[in-house]
Formats: C-alpha cells, structure tokens, sequence
C-alpha cells in the first residue's frame, strides 16, 4: 500500500514498545531516506502504526513517499507481543525498556492463551461469555506461559512476575503522567522498580508523591556513593578536618529509605492475613525503633 497520502494513528502504547531512536540514528536515518528514499515500508495495525515510527515522521514532514505494510492479527494482544519480541531482539535496550518489554509480552501472551481457548477474539460479541470458558485453561496456562518467557531471556520466574506488574504499573502511570513513564523507561530519572511498581491504582496526587519520593532517596544515595568514592580516592594527608556532623548526617540520609518501606508495606500487606508470630515480630522491632528514636531525640535535646 503506498502511504504518500495515508494519514496513520500513533496508538501511546504501541509507541512505548518501540524505543526513540537517538539523535545521531535519527539524523543518520533522515539522510539515508532524502537521499535514497523510504526502503524500509512502515508497518500498520488497522491504521495504528507498529513499526516505523521515525521514518513516518521524516516522511510526512519531507513530503516523501513510502509504503505501508498492514499486518493482520485477532486480537490486540498478538500486535503487542510481536513487537516486543522483535524489540527485544533487534535492539540494545535501557534496562527499564527492556524490563518492560518483556513484562508486556507475558501479559499479552496469557491473554492470547485465553482468547485462543475460548475460540474467539476481541472483536466478536460473545467474547465475554466465552472468555469465562477459557479462564481455567488461561489460569493453568499462565505457568507454562512464564516458564518459557524464563528460558527464553535467561530469567526466574519470579522475575517474569515481576516485571509483568512493573509494565502494568509503567501503563497506568502513562495514563497519568506520560512524559514520566518516556522518561523511566529512558532510564532519565531515578525511580526504583519497588516505587513504580508500587504507583499502580493509586491516586494521581498519590502518583505524583511516590515518585517524588523516590528520586529524592536515588539522590540522596547517589551523593552518598559519591562521598564513599571521593574518601577512598584520599591519601591521608588529604583527608579532610573532622567532621562532626558526619555520623549523624549518615544517620539522617537513611531514615527516609525506612519512611519508604514502612508506607510500602502499609500499602501492600494484607493486615487481615497476618499471622500472630509475625505480627508479634514487626510489633517488637517498631517498639525497638520507638524506643531508640526517643533516646536520640532526648540526646539532642540535652545539648540544646
């Protein structure tokens, strides 16, 4: 199909499949194309593009032909998963794009199994009735499904799990704030696995509060490698003069990872669940904790 005059979609979550090309391979790209034209055809999903997102901008911006290939799946999820396996395997990837990628491709393969089950698609009006069939074969199909998303990068199980919630938690905070989710993937800002994850269903101002929090404590603990290595790099004569601050500053820098993980597991654990014994155990270190934040507050105050 020639896509001179063809106008396509850019669906935000097939273009957060496909990593931006750089600066230099997109200038590299735009020369190639002004001076031999469009070769490579850009791919399309019902006028949605999948592949091809930079030469459809330098196309449609230069005013030059190129071709379009419609592909043909059922369901949405077959689009997806396709084209994480040939990011995944085409491309050297940010570790947070590729965590991703391969998050989404399990969740859109269990989907598949599912739909495949149950004899249907996402287009037919009886997908509800006959997706509830296929749920106990998608259920015990889910295993299998993330056992050979495993083998195939080389990862637990527990980390396919992992990052199938990190791509889910990455979408919603998309649907909040999109420029946030580019920039996590990019791996332009220090956000934890932990803090992404954990953003999934809350609020926006909620959203907007974990995130913040966590670029504050990957601050605070780059400053402090950046201490630790300045201090090994010294000969003696060129330690600096005492500090007497220096122990209680370190104290101070690792008192918000506690804040974090106390509101982490406030928000995660299943309280009704808990058993006596454990209850017991984390009811004893927080009086231990109490206990030892009194007497340094009590410490300060005596030397006020």
């Amino acid at each position: 199909m020639n896509g001179e005059s063809c106008i396509l979609k850019i669906d935000p979550e097939f273009r957060r499949l496909v990593f931006p090309l750089s600066p230099e391979e997109y200038a590299a790209l735009e020369g190639r194309i002004l001076q031999h034209g469009c070769s490579q055809p850009v791919v399309a999903w019902y006028g949605c593009i999948m592949q091809g997102f930079a030469q459809y901008e330098i196309c449609k911006m230069r005013d030059i032909a190129f071709q379009v290939k419609n592909i043909s799946f059922c369901v949405r999820e077959e689009a997806i998963s396709i084209t994480c396996r040939e990011e995944l395997r085409s491309r050297h990837l940010p570790e947070n794009q590729r965590r991703y990628l391969i998050g989404k491709r399990y969740n859109a393969d269990v989907i598949i199994e599912a739909h495949n089950a149950a004899g249907t698609d996402q287009f037919k009006e009886r997908n509800r009735r006959d997706l509830a069939k296929g749920k106990k074969y998608y259920e015990s199909s889910a295993g299998r499904t993330k056992e050979r998303i495993a083998e195939e990068y080389g990862l637990s199980r527990c980390s396919v799990t992992r990052y199938g919630i990190y791509a889910q938690a990455i979408d919603y905070i998309a649907s909040i704030q999109p420029d946030t989710a580019v920039l996590i993937l990019a791996g332009g800002t220090k956000i934890s696995t932990e803090s992404v994850m954990a953003c999934y269903g809350k609020t926006e101002e909620e959203v907007a509060q974990l995130l913040t929090a966590s670029r504050e404590r990957g601050r605070m603990k780059k400053q402090v490698l950046e201490v630790k290595e300045t201090v090994k790099s010294m000969s003696i004569k060129d330690m600096p003069v005492f500090d007497p601050d220096a122990e209680i500053n370190s104290l101070a820098l690792t008192i918000p990872s506690w804040i974090s993980s106390i509101d982490r597991t406030q928000s995660a654990a299943q309280f009704p669940l808990l058993t006596i014994k454990g209850k017991k155990q984390l009811e004893h270190q927080l009086y231990q904790l109490q206990k030892a934040i009194q007497i340094m507050l009590h410490a300060l105050e005596e030397v006020r």
